[in-house]
């Protein structure tokens, strides 16, 4: 099945993105609360980045000995623990000048999102590395490949560089680490209830990419795509998303207000159709039709205490296929 951002077109939506249970709101505001980092990293973001930046290098010289790393690293690519070296390790041949990066010297941990290239073909990269001791220990991957190797994503509309993404919080307006994950969850929040009442706080501006493609406040769009996030939202059309789990607030960059999150989207298919805010009815299209699960890495950009921007890369996995990080 290919992999679908939450497209929407002029008529309906064609996608939107802790334990395998429905998380209530008031259960998922827990999770938010607790303290991410169980003590400081001796690494800063010059060198959170530097990790990164040789972890690339690392992938496209096809050798994970140019990469400082635990002998017991966990690696895994689109939700599948892989050997080092495995997967994009062999394919991987470039990296692109698109690039955001996520640092949270506080847990040691560090956040991509970027272009790679594959036989010169292009995808979208999302990726975390946790830094302990100067060595890497985990690194979580995920890859979208274009169904057609002729789809030059690289010249996708929405991967284009966002100023809001590189710009530092003064530091007196920096909001806490709870604060951020609990602005981010509630994103989450508002699409698993799926009533149309929304819990986050929504820039006017928020723009949502994903997997290249501008799904939110898109201004060469018409009908649903050109909507805001929160007017988007409002309408209930995300009802074949039936749940919303394993969310992990994986970095945390105050400086910055980025939060990183891994996160599924499960659709069970079983609603054919249903019930719009307004009153209109929404049929279920193809491939909502049938139960398949989305795995993605989400970031956030917080501004003033509210989402401003999301940048989104999603893989399609098997329905409840779980998480391997847990």
């Amino acid at each position: 099945m290919r992999k679908l951002g939450f497209m929407f077109s002029a008529a309906a939506l064609i996608v939107f993105a802790v334990p395998l249970v429905f998380l209530s709101r008031t259960a998922a505001a827990a999770v938010a609360a607790v303290p991410a980092a169980a003590a400081s990293s001796s690494c800063d973001r010059t060198c959170l980045n530097g990790f990164m930046d040789k972890f690339l290098d690392a992938l496209v010289a096809h050798d994970p000995s140019k990469l400082p790393h635990s002998a017991n690293l966990k690696y895994t690519e689109n939700n599948v623990v892989l050997q080092l070296g495995d997967g994009l390790w062999a394919t991987a041949d470039g990296i692109g000048s698109y690039k955001i990066y996520m640092d949270d010297p506080e847990a040691g941990e560090v956040g991509y999102y970027g272009i790679v290239t594959e036989d010169k073909h292009p995808g979208i990269l999302g990726a975390r590395l946790k830094v302990v001791k100067g060595k890497v220990t985990e690194i979580e991957v995920l890859v979208d490949r274009p169904e057609n190797a002729n789809n030059n994503i690289a010249n996708a509309p929405g991967l284009k560089e966002k100023p809001v993404f590189y710009e530092d919080v003064p530091e007196n307006e920096r909001l806490s680490r709870q604060k951020l994950i609990a602005i981010a969850n509630s994103y989450f929040d508002t699409i698993q209830e799926n009533t149309g009442k929304i819990y986050a706080p929504f820039d006017e501006n928020c723009q949502r990419v994903e997997n290249g493609m501008i799904t939110a406040n898109n201004p060469n769009a018409t009908g649903v795509p050109k909507m805001g996030c929160e007017a988007q939202l409002k309408t209930g059309l995300l009802r074949f998303v039936t749940r919303c789990r394993d969310r992990r607030f994986v970095v945390v960059d105050q400086q910055k207000g980025l939060v990183l999150v891994s996160a599924f989207f499960d659709h069970a298919g079983v609603e054919n159709s249903f019930k719009l805010v307004d009153g209109t009815t929404y049929h279920t299209k193809p491939p909502f039709d049938r139960p398949f699960s989305f795995v993605m890495l989400e970031l956030f950009k917080v501004q003033n205490a509210k989402i401003r921007q999301i940048e989104a890369v999603i893989d399609t996995v098997p329905y409840h296929m779980p998480t391997p990080w847990k």
